[in-house]
């Protein structure tokens, strides 16, 4: 079936939703003014609500700019009541009928009651206050909303992208509250895809949010928290909901969702069982759990070690011929006194995965095939994990604020792999079998005290152990690295590996907010991080009963490594007019020790400055502009310094390098931000630049396919320069969207024991249209295109990815809803002349009567049954032209009830 048959229908409902949208501008007219005070001072922020008699047309809702200025579009021959209101003003009350365009000024008087009976009689649609936006919800709603997702996408500002990640004007959502207390972890997902719509009464932002009050405006937290605040009929109740579904080939779902709330306890249960290849627990979830994407730049090291770890890369697979997943969660938050809380949850998640991945991969040397390999890979994978955590507050008075809290992370896992691998010389197979287990706990102190207006103090002390073992058995059909392997007898040969690791952690850090005057402050800081790790790896053949030990050829690690890091600083924070700047400098010491398998050791220590700067400007309440730089340091984990040779794949062999130091690199980056509520325009732009000083990096020997590499301490150059910038417009029911990327990046790697100069460029963008009207389909068009342009000054390989999409979605007849979506992707690699598409879509109808907690769905994946994607890479050795086979078509019919 060709692309141009599959994408006819949507051709045909595009043309629809524009036709629909010519008539309905054709429809309207635009009413316009300004709002002011007696005094002709405008008023910003100012609510102008136009409330239609017809109760099916949609209220239309406007809020002023800093100039006063706002602008409605009303049907033409429909009666509106118009409504102006301010907090410390009278509401004005007007009615209108627009033909055509109007210009209406409105002038508001000094309201006469108090602030508080202001505050409760005045319930404003938007109400803006400094770092503060509340949305009353049933201004903007239509009634068919399920979810919180549906409550949020309706407000003004506020996005929310397909995995439930939330954003308001721009900005990402860090936190999720109900009534101002922590929803299950804080991460967004859970709560947006489960909350429902009509427990809802006004949803809160909060920028620069901090969970200790009277640290806000000291720590220059750059968090944002989403307070969801509850009808008061709803402050007291249980609600959820039970999805069971069932289709061919023995497919299942089963998701049941309760939840109960009460201003001293909430209870929270997530439960989802399917074998249709949706994982409830992904990899982002991990991430937000662990902390969030903010951890890439506060912590690369531990983020690196969390995206690296045997539990983090299952999750990391969407693509999967099988996959079975079980997941579960459980959280409790209870208030056990006045001044003291407890908040605890626990996810479990078990899974089976099935993949199948084959490859043509192009070994380069200077630009120079050594070798062309077909490889095939298929494995099993099933794992298990747990996620616990506990947190204990305290909080005895206004002043102070005490919290311990312990988090236990475990995981085991199963793999059997089967490769084939393929050369011009060679044709051998390689089985594995790998059962990884990881065990985590994580102590967390802090205790944070106000002692006068002058003077806060924080305390923050951490106790971790961290424990990993991996047990691997391979089956080789051939030798591998004849020279350095010492394997025995004839094939096949069987090799097993024990990795061990131990990690015992603690650290301090006390840090003090020293308020000098209203614009100057002083933050003296001072601490001290511990780690004591110990790494071993025993790789041998065996051979029946009887063991070969590799120790004799240079195999074999049992590596102690031991860091402390003794710190001491200070950060200055002054403010002159709107600008904000904060500079600061951090002593560090770092002494180590280093024991080997043959118990030599290895003792350094050495100092080390990092300065750092952040400006802020805010021009405006809507524009801001920030630069924030530092030299960050960080040492690898022992692993790296393991210096005897081991395994780490059938075709690579690892060594480690006991004389590495630190890592020192420069990191800057230069936003900016603007947002207009009046005119429903968004602007987000993004400059950042890494400059490497001193690094960690690869010497690699390549001998066909055979990689032999270890780690070096290196001051060759490495810089990264990226930026990104994203514009969005809405125009009457339409929001345009376009957003732009740019990364360029230069650095040397040792290959063959020669220095091989690289650049790296890759641009793209991504241009997306979507209406949000409430009597038509609604439809989402867009494209992305990425180019990248990789290479030395030998050889170069250029490619570039096209996407086009569209996802529909109709809600007709009151009571159905269809959705479906489609995605084409074209690769074209211009280097090696290899071009591939992939096409894939997707469909539902839901059916749900009014006032019913009934609903019934048909939901096919994979519609045009599709059996694998093609996928095209390339680094310094490799080409990679890949297929990746996935899920075939699955279809379910679901039933829901809502409780």
């Amino acid at each position: 079936m060709s692309l141009e048959i599959k994408i006819k229908p949507l051709k045909y409902i595009f043309l629809l939703v524009l036709i629909n949208t010519f008539n309905l501008y054709s429809q309207e007219s635009n009413l316009h003014g300004r709002v002011t005070d007696t005094l002709l001072i405008p008023l910003q922020h100012t609510n102008i609500l136009a409330i239609p008699k017809d109760s099916n047309q949609d209220i239309k809702f406007s809020i002023t700019d800093k100039f006063g200025n706002y602008k409605l579009s009303l049907k033409k021959d429909i009666f509106y009541k118009i409504e102006i209101t301010y907090l410390g003003f009278q509401k004005i009350s007007d009615s209108i009928t627009l033909q055509k365009d109007i210009t209406k000024d409105f002038t508001l008087l000094p309201g006469t009651e108090s602030l508080e009976e202001v505050l409760i009689k005045q319930r404003l649609p938007v109400l803006v206050k400094k770092d503060t936006i509340t949305y009353r919800t049933d201004v903007f709603l239509t009634g068919e909303e399920r979810k919180l997702r549906e409550v949020l996408k309706k407000l003004p500002g506020v996005e929310v992208d397909r995995a439930g990640n939330v954003t308001v004007n721009g900005k990402k959502v860090d936190k999720l509250l109900v009534e101002g207390k922590i929803f299950f972890t804080g991460d967004t997902k859970l709560g947006v895809n489960n909350i429902p719509a009509d427990a809802i009464d006004e949803v809160v932002v909060l920028d620069n949010y901090s969970e200790i009050p009277f640290l806000k405006g000291l720590e220059d937290s750059d968090k944002m928290a989403l307070n969801i605040k509850l009808k008061e009929g709803k402050k007291k109740f249980v609600f959820g909901d039970i999805e069971v579904g069932g289709g061919i080939e023995d497919r299942y779902l089963a998701h049941p969702t309760l939840f109960y709330y009460s201003p001293k306890t909430s209870v929270n249960t997530i439960v989802d069982f399917n074998n249709i290849g949706k994982q409830s627990f992904t990899f982002n979830d991990y991430v937000n759990f662990e902390g969030g994407f903010t951890k890439l730049v506060d912590d690369p090291k531990g983020y690196f070690n969390l995206a690296n770890s045997d539990f983090a890369t299952s999750l990391q697979n969407q693509d999967f011929v099988f996959n079975r997943n079980s997941f579960g969660a459980f959280n409790i938050a209870q208030q056990l006194s006045p001044n003291t809380n407890i908040n605890a949850y626990s996810i479990v998640n078990g899974s089976t995965t099935e993949t199948r991945v084959s490859q043509v991969n192009t070994f380069l040397i200077d630009n120079t095939i050594s070798d062309i390999e077909n490889r095939t890979t298929t494995n099993k994978f099933d794992s298990f994990f747990t996620l616990n955590k506990a947190t204990l507050k305290y909080i005895p008075n206004a002043d102070e604020d005490l919290s311990l809290s312990t988090v236990v992370k475990t995981s085991t896992g199963d793999l059997n792999e089967q490769l084939q691998s393929q050369t011009l010389t060679t044709n051998g197979f390689v089985n594995t079998q790998e059962n990884p287990t990881s065990y985590e706990i994580l102590n967390t102190f802090s205790y944070s005290k106000q002692f006068s207006n002058k003077h806060t103090s924080t305390l923050q002390a951490d106790f971790n152990v961290v424990k990993n073992k991996n047990k691997s058995l391979w089956d080789f059909s051939d030798a591998i690295f004849n020279t350095l392997v010492p394997v025995e007898g004839d094939a096949p040969f069987n090799l097993s590996q024990n990795i061990d690791y131990e990690d015992y952690s603690s650290s301090f850090q006390l840090k003090h907010y020293w308020v000098l005057s209203t614009f100057h402050h002083i933050y003296p800081v001072l601490g001290h991080n511990f780690s004591k790790q110990n790494y071993s790896s025993l790789d041998a053949q065996i051979i029946d009963t009887e063991t070969n030990d590799f120790s004799s050829s240079g195999f074999n690690n049992d590596t102690s490594f031991l860091l402390n890091d003794s710190f001491v600083g200070f950060q200055y924070k002054t403010k002159i007019d709107d600008i904000t700047i904060k500079p600061g400098l951090i002593y560090h010491y770092y002494y180590w020790d280093i024991e080997q398998f043959n118990q030599s050791t290895l003792s350094r220590g050495k100092a080390q400055f990092l300065p750092e700067l952040l400006v802020d400007w805010a021009l405006r309440s809507s524009e801001k502009i920030k630069l924030d730089y530092g030299l960050k340091s960080q040492f690898n984990d022992a692993s790296f310094y393991a210096n005897r040779f081991r395994l780490s794949g059938f075709n690579n062999i690892y060594q480690g390098n006991e004389s590495l130091e630190n890592e020192l690199y420069h990191q800057a980056s230069l936003s900016y931000s603007k947002f207009s509520l009046l005119k429903g325009l968004f602007y987000n732009a993004r400059l950042s630049y890494i400059d490497r000083i001193n690094t960690i990096r690869s010497a690699t020997i390549i001998d066909g396919i055979n990689q032999i590499s270890t780690s070096i301490f290196t001051d060759l150059p490495e810089r990264t320069l990226s930026s990104g910038a994203s514009i969005s417009k809405k125009v009457k029911k339409i929001k345009f969207s376009l957003s732009a990327n740019l990364s360029r990046s230069s650095y040397s790697r040792t290959i063959n024991e020669l220095i091989v100069d690289f650049s790296s460029n890759n641009y793209g963008y991504n241009f997306k249209a979507e209406t949000s009207f409430k009597n038509y389909p609604n439809l989402e068009v867009g494209v992305s295109q990425a180019f990248n342009d990789f290479g030395n000054d030998n050889f170069s390989n250029k490619f570039s990815q096209t996407e086009p999409y569209a996802i529909l979605q109709y809600d007709f007849l009151n009571d159905f809803i269809f959705k479906a979506d489609y995605r084409y992707n074209r690769y074209e690699n211009k280097g090696e002349d290899i071009v591939n598409n992939f096409e894939i879509g997707n469909a539902s109808l839901f059916y749900n009567k009014e006032d019913s907690p009934w609903g019934f769905e048909i939901d096919v994946d994979n519609i045009f049954n599709v059996n694998f994607k093609n996928e095209n890479s390339f680094d310094q050795f490799i080409i990679r032209d890949q297929r990746t086979f996935i899920q075939p078509r699955t279809a379910l019919f679901k039933i829901s009830y809502k409780l």
